[in-house]
């Protein structure tokens, strides 16, 4: 009986989480090196915010040009043995997603973050408001056979959040920053 009234509260606290997920749009400025060469006027990032805080990537914007990644659930053993972990001088407990090639310009990410790769993974620090942004980019590496090598080491700073429009269209760019009643710019 006892683990029969668990498993109803388990199962309500993940409808509710699943419910009160949240498509935010963060928009990122470049620092380190890296990032400026790779994405010049920086990135935005659309992902989902859940329930208890966490956020999952769901696209990589690039900010001043029309490209778009679409990102899947990535696995460590797909990096090679020990995945990021066995990795030097990378955030081991980062989140990892895989950029799908085959969706919008997802082959021109692989080829722009990591030359000679055909696979491409993005390592994620916590996605948060106000709160700056380091993005890993993993290469498949053809002279290593099933190991990944590290691309490039993306640091951004928090420039905004865009508002998201109601409705079936995307999101536009144009639109003002973070000023919605949801999500106040207490900045300035």
């Amino acid at each position: 009986m006892r683990s029969a009234v668990w498993g109803g509260v388990a199962l309500a606290l993940l409808s509710t989480s699943a419910a009160s997920a949240e498509t935010r749009l963060f928009s990122y400025d470049p620092i380190s090196a890296d990032a400026k060469r790779l994405t010049g006027a920086g990135v935005t990032i659309l992902f989902n915010q859940g329930f208890m805080g966490a956020s999952r990537p769901i696209k990589v914007l690039a900010t001043g040009v029309p490209a778009e990644a679409r990102l899947k659930d990535g696995r460590q053993k797909d990096l090679g043995p020990g995945g990021l972990k066995a990795m030097e001088g990378v955030d081991a407990e980062a989140s990892l997603y895989e950029v799908d090639a085959s969706a919008a310009q997802g082959k021109i990410y692989v080829r722009a973050f990591c030359p000679g790769s055909t696979r491409l993974w993005l390592s994620f620090s916590t996605i948060a408001l106000r709160r700056d942004l380091r993005i890993q980019a993993f290469g498949d590496d053809p002279k290593t056979e099933g190991k990944a090598r590290l691309c490039g080491t993306l640091d951004f700073s928090y420039r905004g959040e865009w508002r998201l429009p109601r409705g079936r269209n995307g999101p536009d760019p144009m639109s003002d920053w973070t000023d919605s009643p949801q999500h106040p710019d207490t900045t300035n």
